[in-house]
């Protein structure tokens, strides 16, 4: 009954803030607590039927990243794809965009305006702050609904409580290869029920220099800024209140693929391409509560309030070095608010402990959307709209007024079935509506509602306390969201269009893992099949009878047919004496099938790819010296749209898209680290030591070329 009881006595326990754990080493993190996998409590990745990957960020990551997306680089069963420097996506099974949910403490990032493609919203993260990320691998649909069909990221940022007294934080990077520096102060104080802390972080990043000798990759660069604040107040160990505020905006933000073919000097199809502004703005009230007695464990409820703004100036090229005589500025604004009810209860049934996990949540998108075309000889501007029955309606990439509502309710249960078996059980009843009106030429009023079911079945095998074997059956669903149903825009390819007559997404996942954490070694591998019906992808589509829309390519996103994914995720850590060992090894076919039967290649689909480490620790624990290689096979199975898109097929080649894909590569590097004093740590690093060319697969911009890093973090208690 060990990882039933865990549950419950975690859910039953006062609240555990993250600490602080820089130090701590592979083999841990993978035996690692995890709270993603149940939403309330804390609970053992080894217990999970979930594919579990988490990393504590130590001043190592957090100083060699660029944007919080870095992060994720190393963790098992994740790819990371980057359209520029200053954006990055995470790959879960072979799904990316609004197929994978992002969570910040738990709330979620996604909106209805995220893109089926690698998008810039995990950027929008201060990386600084982050405590810990949480990745649950295949769906996980009835814990957090909609969009959640290739996995969760759940970022969880500091809190100062996890200081345990008054102090002041000081931390700065700087790096070579981008020319870049970022630095954080934060302040807190902690009396005897309550804690405040504030920070803020300011940052600049230079064009990115890639390997081979290569010039900087002009534009890359762009600037950042954060501010955030939170208030914790536990009048009693049985109740706990916090409020926290968080602002994070990215200035002038290329989109680097749009101003070369591939790789430069060839010209792409814009003079200029810029999301100005990039900004993410949240605030919460979380509210715990911990009984003392009785069948109720644990209550949360959350009351949010996220605000996600994005605007892009956008200059085409009409030919090599003449750009047009118009500047298009658009300008998305959504406003989404929120509310969770959480709770879990402990109840016995046939003489054994059963663990409930039940609640709710509801929000709500409001878009305020507007946009603009300027002539540069004249200055003169007119704005964007959309016309309809009764006049015109402003308009960025999605009609103004635009709202999206999607609420739900789950319930999960984990019981030992008899000893060392383990079963867990969940369903979710969701409920979508998308309103718009999207103008007369291109549907008219459109009122998109569904609802679905979602269920789950797993089993945990525990033949010893450090060996499990995990089964688990899932559903996911994906209902058409406002980018599904009404946006107009850009694409790599052209431009997509709304197609006001989408259908949900429905998949189901089956997964077998075998994991295994001792004191010296530890293994986590997992294989998965998915298969997704009503599988929505960008196809060529028309607009009155062309091709072509203000002269480029029309793509509509169609449910075409299906598509399924097969592959397989492994860890694996060892530590003899002062040193540790990880690796990593990432593998995932897709495929797909359209409704007259056709067969293609999934688009964005990763290579064979993997990482190995090993860390060395001198035995005071203060100095540590790191080897990490990043390898990847070549990606040249392409889906058609793969075909047609110049991050991996050059428009110079796409007549011979046999030709095209992307090349493997291995890159090395070294880091070291001190810790000064025992609150003062310095790290330094070379990445790239052969300075190679490469990039990660469908990423518009080159990895970083052979840098030099050094970063340091100080506490000041007071």
């Amino acid at each position: 009954m060990n990882c039933l009881l865990a549950i419950g006595l975690a859910a039953a326990s006062p609240a555990l803030l993250p600490q602080d754990t820089s130090t701590i080493d592979t083999i841990i993190r993978m035996r690692g607590i995890v709270v993603s996998a149940t939403r309330v409590g804390e609970a053992r990745a080894l217990d999970q039927p979930l594919a579990i990957s988490h990393i504590e960020p130590k001043v190592t990551a957090i100083s060699r990243g660029t944007v919080a997306p870095d992060l994720l680089r190393e963790m098992a069963g994740v790819h990371v794809q980057q359209t520029s420097a200053g954006q990055g996506a995470v790959v879960l099974r072979g799904l990316v965009g609004n197929q994978v949910l992002y969570l910040v403490n738990g709330i979620p990032l996604n909106n209805g305006t995220y893109r089926d493609g690698p998008g810039q919203y995990l950027a929008t993260i201060d990386p600084e702050t982050i405590e810990r990320i949480e990745v649950i691998r295949g769906p996980a649909s009835v814990l957090y609904g909609s969009d959640a069909q290739g996995g969760v990221v759940n970022v969880i940022t500091k809190s100062h409580q996890s200081a345990g007294r008054s102090s002041v934080r000081v931390s700065g990077r700087a790096m070579s290869a981008n020319s870049s520096y970022r630095g954080r102060f934060s302040a807190g104080a902690v009396g005897s029920n309550w804690s405040l802390g504030i920070g803020g972080s300011l940052g600049r990043t230079g064009d990115l220099r890639p390997g081979g000798g290569r010039e900087p990759q002009d534009p890359t660069g762009f600037d950042v800024a954060g501010l955030d604040a939170d208030l914790t107040w536990s009048p009693e160990k049985r109740h706990v209140l916090q409020i926290t505020a968080q602002h994070y905006e990215m200035s002038d933000v290329p989109r680097y693929d749009r101003y070369v073919d591939f790789r430069a000097p060839a010209p792409g199809r814009d003079w200029q391409h810029t999301f100005e502004p990039q900004t993410r703005q949240l605030g919460y009230l979380r509210y715990r509560f911990k009984p003392e007695a009785g069948v109720v464990t644990s209550l949360e409820a959350v009351v949010s309030l996220s605000i996600q703004r994005e605007g892009s100036n956008r200059i085409k090229l009409l030919e090599p070095d003449v750009p047009d005589s118009s500047l298009t500025h658009w300008r998305d604004d959504v406003f989404t608010p929120g509310l969770a009810i959480v709770g879990s209860s402990l109840l016995v049934l046939a003489e054994r402990p059963l663990a409930l996990t039940w609640g709710g949540d509801f929000y709500r998108d409001v878009l305020k959307s507007y946009g603009s075309v300027t002539d540069l000889a004249t200055g003169e501007s007119q704005e964007l709209v959309r016309n309809t029955n009764t006049g015109t309606i402003a308009s960025g990439r999605f009609p103004d007024g635009a709202t999206a509502t999607r609420s739900g309710l789950f319930l999960a249960a984990d019981m030992e079935a008899v000893d060392g078996l383990h079963l867990t059980l969940g369903a979710r009843w969701g409920a979508f509506s998308n309103r718009a009106n999207v103008g007369t030429e291109l549907g008219g009023e459109v009122e998109n509602s569904s609802t679905h079911l979602t269920g789950q079945l797993g089993v945990v095998f525990l033949p010893a306390s450090e060996w499990s074997v995990v089964f688990r059956l899932a559903e996911g669903f994906r209902s058409p969201n406002l980018y599904d149903l009404t946006n107009v825009g850009p694409i790599p390819s052209g431009i997509v269009l709304p197609n006001t007559r989408a259908k949900p997404e429905k998949s189901v996942s089956t997964e077998i893992g075998v994991r295994y954490a001792g004191t010296g070694g530890a293994i986590d591998l997992t294989v998965y099949y998915t298969r997704i019906r009503g599988f929505i992808d960008r196809v060529p589509g028309s607009f009155q009878g062309d091709t072509l829309f203000d002269g480029e390519r029309i793509y509509t996103g169609q449910n075409i047919g299906s598509a399924r994914m097969l592959g397989f995720e492994a860890e694996g850590a060892v530590s003899i004496g002062p040193v540790d060992g990880r690796a990593t090894v990432l593998y995932t076919r897709g495929d797909q099938q359209d409704a007259s039967g056709l067969e293609t290649p999934m688009s964005k689909i990763p290579p064979l790819a993997g990482s190995f480490g090993l860390r060395w620790v001198h035995k005071s624990e203060r100095v540590w010296v790191e080897y990490a290689l990043q390898w990847a096979a070549p990606q040249d199975r392409l889906g058609l749209r793969d075909q047609t898109d110049p991050r991996i097929c050059p428009e110079s080649m796409q007549d011979q898209p046999e030709l095209c894909g992307t090349d493997g590569y291995t890159v090395h590097g070294f880091t070291a680290g001190a810790e000064v004093t025992p609150r003062v740590v310095v790290t330094a690093g070379l990445d790239n030591i052969a300075d190679r060319l490469y990039r990660t697969h469908a990423s518009g911009v080159d990895s970083a070329g052979r840098s030099v890093w050094v970063g340091i973090s100080a506490v000041g208690v007071l």
